[in-house]
């Protein structure tokens, strides 16, 4: 963890370790105040509690802190190494000679060893009942936008790995994770190197780009080919985007923007499938001479709208100034409408993403949702006719296929570049847009979803 690009800070629950106070046989609670202590003590230190990592009991004790607390800003990740889910199963791990003695005289003496020392613990039959009762099922309030990887050794014998199982199907509301370590005990001896590969890894930018194209890319998938007669089409929808000032979160709103490729021949099946999306608008971005060639669209129902703009996405961002008309659609009428230049997605992709910067989506996510062109479509022969029409004669099939091709460093590049002459995305709609900053929430509010955050209570 020292190689990534975080402060990280251990601490053991009281009473356990070099931490003071009384070591508990099931005092959820006080581990519970004791995560919320070390996370305001470091707030107040001007740090941003960027993620929890737990272990066994703190594993639990980290999972009861992101479904109970009302923590405000959401700590976005949360590892959990190695918890129980299923609490019924300690009188199996005791054994019946304990259980037989904890019954006789209302106690026993767990014995343990914990930071390099033997302990001996006095449990109450109150001590066991309440270990048995935590209800483990409350993960499922976990709000939707943490991110949750968990982990287990195939050779757990103090925690069965089905329990990963368990906590897993609690959490299919969450951005969850699961990482299986072939061969590793409770304690990971002898595959501490591999557990900490597979944290290390989840946090780095190739690990968090793989976790959010496993989420996001089977539905994506789905719309690739929905409209008939049309390219690349999706919705630029769903994106959650955590608030930093109250207990809410953000979300773009879905069904609400869409993007494709050349629109100007859909098929009868495909123009039923835009009215049912109820799109009736569509922004074209091709230039005169494309349109010219390929023409356009026509709909008694939907209306288009002709901003030619620039022809590749490394050109100046001073001619990105076509955002008027869009963004006084998105404010004024508030419904579903369609951006599509000839691929859907060099012009369309710096349009969907200016859009995504003024939401204050995080702009590796607007690199991977412009990279998905070339993840959500299998590049077929049809496809690259289609595109040799549209663009002209002249063009190599190779040429085409490039056309379709996308990276997120082409965005990142993009990004760069914009920062570098505008600074961020209000400086630049408030000088070179002139737009004011009520005008800029009024995009926001017409493109945002917010709802607050749920919590449960154990």
């Amino acid at each position: 963890m020292l190689a990534q690009y975080m402060d990280t800070f251990r601490f053991d629950l009281r009473g356990n370790g070099e931490s003071e106070g009384e070591m508990g046989y099931s005092n959820w609670d006080d581990d519970v105040a004791d995560i919320n202590a070390v996370v305001e003590h470091f707030e107040r230190e001007g740090y941003y509690v960027y993620a929890l990592i737990g272990h066994s009991r703190g594993a639990i004790s980290c999972l009861n802190y992101a479904a109970t607390s009302n923590h405000v800003p959401l700590i976005p990740y949360v590892i959990s190494i190695s918890a129980r889910f299923d609490m019924s199963d300690a009188p199996r791990r005791h054994g019946p000679e304990v259980m037989a003695l904890l019954e006789k005289q209302g106690h026993f003496d767990w014995k343990a060893r914990t930071a390099g020392k033997d302990l001996t613990l006095r449990v109450t039959q109150e001590h066991f009942d309440n270990f048995l009762n935590l209800d483990t099922t409350a993960v499922a309030h976990i709000p939707a936008m943490t991110n949750i990887l968990l982990c287990h050794g195939s050779a757990d014998d103090v925690v069965p790995v089905k329990d990963i199982g368990l906590l897993q199907s609690h959490l299919s509301h969450a951005r969850t994770a699961v990482r299986i370590i072939t061969g590793a005990d409770h304690n990971y001896r002898r595959h501490t190197k591999e557990i900490c590969q597979s944290i290390a890894h989840y946090f780095s930018s190739k690990g968090r780009k793989e976790e959010w194209t496993r989420r996001i890319l089977p539905n994506w998938k789905a719309w690739v080919h929905a409209v008939g007669g049309v390219l690349n089409f999706r919705t630029v929808g769903d994106i959650w985007i955590p608030s930093t000032t109250d207990g809410t979160m953000n979300y773009l709103r879905p069904g609400f923007i869409y993007r494709c490729a050349d629109i100007s021949k859909p098929t009868t099946e495909g123009i039923k499938v835009l009215e049912a999306l109820n799109i009736r608008d569509v922004f074209d971005l091709r230039s005169n001479s494309e349109t010219e060639r390929r023409g356009t669209f026509e709909s008694e129902k939907i209306k288009r709208h002709h901003i030619p703009v620039f022809s590749e996405i490394d050109y100046s961002p001073a001619q990105i100034a076509f955002l008027p008309p869009i963004l006084d659609h998105i404010v004024k009428k508030r419904t579903p409408f369609i951006v599509h230049c000839t691929a859907g997605k060099d012009r369309t992709g710096v349009v969907c993403a200016l859009l995504q910067m003024i939401c204050g989506v995080d702009e590796e996510q607007i690199a991977w949702e412009y990279e998905l062109t070339s993840r959500c479509m299998a590049i077929k022969e049809e496809d690259v006719n289609f595109l040799k029409a549209a663009i002209g004669e002249g063009s190599s099939d190779e040429q085409v296929r490039g056309v379709l091709s996308t990276n997120e460093e082409y965005m990142f590049r993009f990004l760069e570049r914009f920062h570098a002459k505008y600074g961020t995305i209000n400086e630049f709609l408030m000088n070179e847009l002139d737009m004011t900053e009520d005008q800029i929430q009024a995009v926001r509010d017409a493109l945002l979803v917010t709802i607050p955050v749920p919590r449960a209570v154990l």
